[in-house]
């Protein structure tokens, strides 16, 4: 309810609805009040009657008002001056010197109007990056904004925080950031021009930046979009040269996340050598604990090539192995030092794998693949014929015909399933006939709550037709419409006349190239030999080829210079995440034929890194009785860290009521726990697993930065552990800030910020050019109205005057005689 005053100014009724009710009540009284008026006129005289009768209408008239609690608003135009949101780049790589910026373009930065004079001492050198836009903050472009407008300044990094123009040109002076400055994020920036209600209205941002945003995280398109609607342009200024500076570093390290004790890893190293003559020599070398520096040369190409260093790592001890690459600049010239090394951890584990091999019947891939893993060390296999030979006279059989926990006619006991004793399981040609008929449940609870992996290693007894139809076979499946490829009988190689003519198969382009993802396609250090490797295998007599899933990587697929479909549809191995575990599909029974000639070479190596990889993460931590660490040495902030502890059958007392507890401390300096007197920084129960026997889980809270140590702690099991002369079962890792490229990737980038100008209707300009920034950001003062409210029902002099009224009429009364 409203009532316009006029001149602005309105008196609101602010309780609602109900305000129909108060009135009701308000007329009710004033009746009741009439009638008591009426009795009254007997016992006192009439102007009595009429002052008692005044007094209290006026002041049930009162308590009616207070009930609808008026309210006095007043409304007004007035004129504000618009606000300016300037964002400031502090991240690390605004330290960088661009040491080969155009002369032109350096000129045109130390004479630039707009921006504050070069300090003395300066010398004509090419100035840090922070320093421009330093000089910008300080030169007469932002002074005459910020007399035009209101300006807010907010610097930025991996965070972001607030601060005034001089307090963030200071900070720039210093190379100081919000966080750790190893990753540039524009969008607090955005996000407070957006969301500043009720202040100065907002008429344009400005970022003051190298274009580098690398923070993870997206939604700069609906930022954009939503500063677009609401008529704010941004005007980023690219601070720096898009020719990148001299500089070499290690951009990037690839090696598995886990390993075997006694294998030898592939180790991939990245390095980026801008500025530097093409094909001059970059020696790098790679820090392995215990054992001499590795070292190899690559030679640096043009700006924005990525040479590769590949190493052949032997992984000699258990526990968390850190590599170390690091590159020596051609010359000692280095535009960022501190970008010439990186780490990587890879956990080296001493348990053996626990596979389980399946098949039908005793084809070729199945006894040359258990031959190979049964002569792995690092390996305990248990192998499954479920239509065997007949073992003969007087002999046991070689092999078992049923699944661990089956009976002999199909069905399987109660309590946990024991397959989920296994890390792998390798399910060969098993055609419906001969399989049980819960298998793919139990396969589907094997990885998708267990965790397992299963290798699906097809035969055409099984595939395509056999499980076809089945609708859990096809969900746990990487590729979709798997169908044999035709091979031509007659088309011999004439080159290898004494190879059968089949399907060659070669690595899928972008899996080739990721040997800690998928070391089973490394035949070789260097990816070019490994490659070679490949295209010389003996082509597969029989392939299923598919289409790979979304979310499956296709590994290996139909060489397209076989004259087969090597594109999409041509997948032959796949792999896939599926629950907590994952799929990989091997479409052939064919890999027995890469043996030809030169023996376990490649054939061994394949399926020991499919079964290295697909039993990765190994426990590292612990001794002979269990045991226990996080399931990844390395994991960003943020992410909460998972710990596991396994108990071998020597350990007494296991059940799934055992108190089990990981005391998490931070690393000494000298690489052991800090517990002198101190507490840990978190103490986590475990659980038993439901999945796992004798297995304990927990997931422990987000850590910051900094290296931990975890220490098991079992009450019930110290004594044996002090009798068997072993200590507390510990593993270390490290939390770190999601890794960037910010110290990698030093040319100045303008397509994002052109794309964010685009949308927003602002525009790019350079840091020379700073001094438009007052043209395009014309003053503009925005009518807004304001509103004034004064609440009348809950006022000080509206409670006096109430009382005032009822004190009245009772005096009144009482003088005249009234009870």
């Amino acid at each position: 309810m409203a009532l316009d005053l006029g001149g602005g100014r309105r008196l609101v009724l602010a309780v609602g609805e109900e305000g129909w009710f108060w009135l009701v009540a308000g007329a009710a009284a004033a009746g009741l009040l009439l009638a008591l008026s009426r009795y009254e006129r007997g016992l006192v005289p009439r102007s009595v009657g009429r002052v008692l009768l005044a007094l209290r209408l006026a002041a049930a008239a009162a308590l009616v008002v207070a009930m609808l609690e008026p309210v006095a608003r007043r409304s007004w135009a007035e004129q504000v001056v618009g606000r300016v949101v300037v964002g400031v780049d502090l991240s690390g790589s605004m330290e960088t010197v661009d040491d080969r910026r155009p002369g032109e373009e350096q000129e045109r930065l130390r004479t630039a109007e707009g921006l504050a004079p070069e300090g003395d001492g300066h010398g004509g050198e090419p100035a840090r990056r922070a320093g421009i836009s330093a000089r910008i903050l300080r030169g007469p472009a932002l002074a005459e904004l910020a007399r035009e407008h209101e300006l807010e300044a907010i610097g930025f990094a991996r965070a972001a925080s607030s601060g005034s123009v001089s307090d963030l040109a200071g900070a720039l002076d210093r190379g100081e950031a919000p966080g750790d400055g190893l990753a540039t994020d524009w969008g607090p920036v955005l996000d407070r021009a957006i969301g500043s209600e009720g202040a100065a209205p907002v008429l344009g941002v400005v970022l003051l930046t190298d274009g580098r945003r690398n923070a993870p995280g997206g939604g700069e398109d609906s930022r954009a979009g939503e500063l677009a609607r609401r008529g704010v342009p941004v005007f980023p200024v690219l601070v720096g040269s898009t020719v990148p500076p001299r500089d070499a570093a290690v951009s990037a390290i690839r090696a598995p996340a886990s390993a075997f004790a006694g294998d030898t890893a592939a180790v991939l190293v990245e390095v980026k050598a801008d500025g530097y003559d093409p094909g001059a020599e970059i020696p790098v070398t790679l820090e392995v604990p215990g054992s001499d520096t590795l070292r190899e040369v690559v030679r640096a190409g043009p700006d924005g090539v990525r040479a590769v260093a590949a190493f052949r790592v032997p992984m000699d001890r258990a526990g968390a192995v850190e590599l170390v690459a690091g590159v020596e600049p051609p010359g000692g010239s280095d535009g960022r030092p501190e970008n010439d090394r990186r780490s990587a951890i890879v956990r080296v584990g001493d348990e053996p794998a626990r596979v389980l091999l399946v098949d039908g019947e005793a084809r070729w891939e199945f006894r040359y693949l258990r031959n190979a893993l049964e002569r792995d060390r690092r390996v305990d296999l248990d192998a499954v014929l479920l239509a065997p030979p007949p073992p003969s006279e007087g002999s046991e059989p070689t092999y078992a015909s049923t699944l661990p926990g089956d009976s002999g006619e199909g069905s399987r006991s109660d309590g946990p399933d024991p397959i989920n004793a296994y890390d792998v399981i390798i399910l060969g040609d098993v055609p419906p006939g001969l399989a049980p008929p819960d298998l793919w449940d139990r396969l589907d609870a094997f990885v998708s709550e267990r965790g397992g992996t299963l290798v699906i290693a097809a035969g055409p007894r099984g595939w395509p037709g056999g499980w076809s139809g089945v609708e859990s076979a096809r969900a746990m499946l990487p590729v979709l419409d798997p169908r044999a490829v035709a091979v031509d009988r007659s088309a011999v190689d004439p080159s290898r006349a004494a190879i059968p003519p089949g399907v060659a198969v070669v690595p899928g382009d972008s899996a080739g190239e990721s040997p800690g993802d998928w070391p089973m396609l490394q035949f070789a250090a260097d990816p070019g030999r490994s490659r070679a490797a490949w295209e010389g295998l003996a082509p597969l007599g029989w392939a299923l080829a598919g289409r790979a899933k979304p979310g499956a990587s296709a590994l290996v697929v139909v060489d397209e210079g076989s004259g087969e479909d090597g594109g999409a549809s041509g997948v032959v191995v796949a792999a896939q995440p599926f629950g907590l575990g994952k799929v990989l599909w091997v479409g052939t029974d064919g890999t027995w034929r890469w043996r030809l000639r030169v023996g376990d070479a490649y054939h061994h190596r394949f399926w020991g890194q499919v079964v290295r990889w697909a039993a990765e993460g190994p426990t590292a931590g612990g001794n002979r009785l269990v045991r226990f660490g996080p399931d990844r040495p390395e994991l960003p902030e943020g992410v909460p860290v998972s710990l596991r502890a396994e108990f071998s059958e020597e350990a007494p007392g296991v059940s799934p009521e055992l108190i089990a507890a990981a005391r998490i401390f931070e690393e000494g300096g000298d690489g052991t726990p800090d517990r002198d007197g101190r507490e840990p920084v978190a103490l986590v129960p475990l659980r038993a697993s439901p999945d796992r026997p004798r297995t304990f889980e927990a997931s422990a809270p987000h850590l910051p930065s900094g290296r931990y140590v975890a220490v098991l702690d079992v009450p019930e099991l110290a004594g044996v552990l002090e009798e068997a002369g072993l200590s507390a079962p510990e593993a270390s890792f490290e939390v770190s800030p999601e890794e960037t490229d910010e110290l990698v990737e030093l040319a100045a980038d303008r397509d994002a910020l052109d794309r964010l100008a685009s949308i927003t209707g602002g525009r790019v300009v350079r840091d020379f050019e700073a001094g438009l920034l007052p043209a395009l950001i014309a003053p503009r003062a925005v009518e807004e109205t304001r509103t004034a409210e004064v609440p009348l029902w809950d006022t000080p002099a509206g409670l006096l005057a109430f009382f005032g009224l009822m004190a009245a009429e009772w005096i009144v009364r009482k003088r005249a005689g009234l009870p």
